[in-house]
């Protein structure tokens, strides 16, 4: 890209053992060789200067506070991987600027001024993730390993990703070359884009599939020049020169030391929970419960001991059981004495004895084996969307997706019972179709469900 700084590889490992060794030279340097790049690319996410600048800011500090994770990626990987969370985080827990103030694009060639506008009218036709991976890949110059770092996928995942960003962009740059420049050679094009009318997806698919067909269309739009265009053409923003001085400052000075831990804590992942300790609550329950056991059958035990036993035959006029005893017998469970039956002389030894309560609790049945998954992708014969059904096979299953390749979008989890099913929406993000007519949805567990569409 003009303007921006030449970069090494080899550079790359030195500067990122003089940042580990915590030599005062290796963030400037740093800075002066990824300042440019990261703050077009901050710009590129936000679309507003002033929050363009705090990211790059607390980026390049947490980088600093957090050098073992250098251990992890290379330079280049770990620097937009820091700034790409940064800047997710604040567009997902800020509130955009009531006015955004966006930085002036850096000038460029002439012949970059004269195919900017066509560049401009082609990128809409890309997906965010699409216009991110191919602006990552081609100006800022990550290669596969280091864009499926940053963008958290596998390195074929992302190479997929740029391949068919590269078709679909080509295809809709020529589309805006042939609708600006076609219609007084080919009358068909000024039929399917009038002069005056918004160039949108629809009218650019028609035109893509006319320069298929079309002897001079077709050589009116030269692929191959597209790409070359459209790197040295994307527009660029120029790095403020103030915040370097505050960049640095904030990460020497003696001062600033607290602020530096709590913009590097603040890029920290969130804790995990810690597990419930469920057996130990649950004998904490249960203790009060036995002991109020306990205190029942003792006081009941209290009062037939305290009761006066039988004192004589029945026969021969001796004392009648008392009304405590009764009582007492009634609540135990023994029967009530007939008039001529002679009580037993040891009624306490027919009181069953009251169960010892254990010292733990009873140990918690072993959980349900969990399932496994099992997917069905589906195909789109005209629509731009279809269902993928999961199911769980052999006992309950969490699921949730985890990501998908190619020009679809999908998302969804949940929690499903031993053969429960459920459907996952799949869309086509493309205006129409290009490039490969398939796709893929991944879920936990490295399941995938495959996605096909008519082109």
């Amino acid at each position: 890209m003009a303007g921006w700084p030449s970069l090494d590889r080899d550079a790359d490992g030195r500067l990122a053992e003089s940042l580990i060794a915590g030599e005062p030279t290796a963030l400037p340097q740093i800075y002066d060789s990824y300042g440019p790049r990261l703050f077009d690319y901050c710009h590129v996410l936000l679309r507003d200067q002033e929050a363009a600048e705090e990211a790059l800011h607390d980026s390049l500090i947490t980088l600093q506070e957090r050098t073992e994770r250098l251990a992890h990626a290379p330079l280049r990987a770990r620097l937009y991987t820091v700034t790409r969370k940064e800047c997710l985080r604040r567009r997902a827990d800020g509130e955009p600027p009531g006015e955004r103030r966006l930085v002036p694009e850096a000038d460029g060639a002439e012949d970059d001024e004269a195919t900017r506008p066509f560049v401009h009218a082609a990128l809409p036709v890309l997906s965010a993730s699409q216009r991110e991976a191919l602006d990552l890949f081609l100006r800022h110059e990550l290669d596969p390993d280091d864009l499926a770092e940053v963008l958290g996928v596998t390195p074929h995942e992302a190479s997929i990703r740029v391949a068919q960003a590269r078709n679909d962009v080509n295809d809709a740059f020529s589309a805006v070359v042939v609708a600006a420049t076609g219609r007084e050679d080919c009358p068909d094009v000024a039929e399917l884009a009038p002069p005056g009318t918004p160039l949108d997806d629809g009218t650019c698919g028609k035109l893509v599939r006319h320069i298929a067909s079309c002897p001079i269309c077709g050589s009116r739009s030269d692929l191959t020049v597209a790409n070359a265009q459209l790197l040295r053409a994307m527009p660029a923003v120029a790095l403020p020169g103030a915040l370097r001085a505050r960049v640095l400052d904030t990460a020497s000075a003696p001062g600033l030391a607290d602020l530096r831990a709590t913009i590097a804590k603040r890029a920290d992942p969130p804790p995990e929970p810690e597990p419930e300790a469920e057996p130990e609550r649950t004998e904490r329950r249960l203790w009060p419960m036995l002991g109020a056991a306990a205190c029942v059958v003792l006081a009941v035990g209290g009062v037939f001991l305290l009761a006066p036993g039988p004192g004589g035959d029945a026969a021969s006029g001796g004392p009648s059981p008392s009304r405590s005893s009764t009582s007492a017998r009634l609540l135990l469970g023994s029967p009530e004495p007939s008039g001529s039956a002679t009580p037993s002389p040891k009624p306490a030894e027919k009181t069953p004895r009251p169960a010892r309560p254990t010292r733990y609790p009873e140990r918690p049945r072993s959980p349900q084996r969990p399932g496994t998954l099992s997917v069905t992708g589906c195909h789109m014969p005209s629509t731009r969307h279809c269902s993928v059904k999961v199911t769980a096979k052999g006992g309950p299953i969490s699921w949730r997706v985890t990501g998908t390749v190619g020009t679809i979008r999908a998302s969804g989890s949940g929690r499903l019972r031993a053969g429960q099913s459920a459907s996952v929406t799949v869309t086509r993000t493309d205006q129409w179709c290009i490039g490969v007519p398939s796709a893929s949805v991944t879920f936990n567990a490295n399941i995938t469900a495959t996605v096909t569409f008519n082109c």
